[in-house]
């Protein structure tokens, strides 16, 4: 073969690299959980066993999802839900136990001048 019809590239093709698999772990743990919910939903029926059901499909979509978009929600998760301190930063509680102490009142019920 000739070398002008030949495309010389970089790195491998996107043909050439092995077909990677996108299970993971959590996803097969989600999956499951997803399997019981429903079976424990189908089992018990009415009311309980619709909500199970419902939880068990949004449990299989969050399995479903792929692992970047899984990583983007639980960040997003992570901001949106207030999180406890312990310990934490001992400046800033000091600074809000003192809060009232440290401003003037904002009015006093006599003046300074006579």
């Amino acid at each position: 073969m000739t070398l002008n019809l030949v495309q010389h590239r970089s790195g491998p093709d996107i043909w050439d690299r092995a077909a990677r698999s996108e299970w993971d772990t959590e996803r097969w743990i989600l999956a499951a959980i997803a399997g019981v919910l429903l079976a424990a939903g189908l089992r018990r029926g009415a009311l309980p066993g619709v909500l199970l059901a419902a939880g068990a499909a949004g449990v299989a979509w969050w399995a479903a999802s792929g692992l970047e978009r899984r990583a983007l929600r639980r960040a997003h998760l992570r901001q949106v839900w207030p999180r406890r301190q312990s310990g934490g930063d001992v400046v800033a509680e000091a600074s809000e136990e003192s809060f009232p102490a440290s401003d003037a009142p904002s009015w006093t019920p006599t003046t300074g001048n006579r």
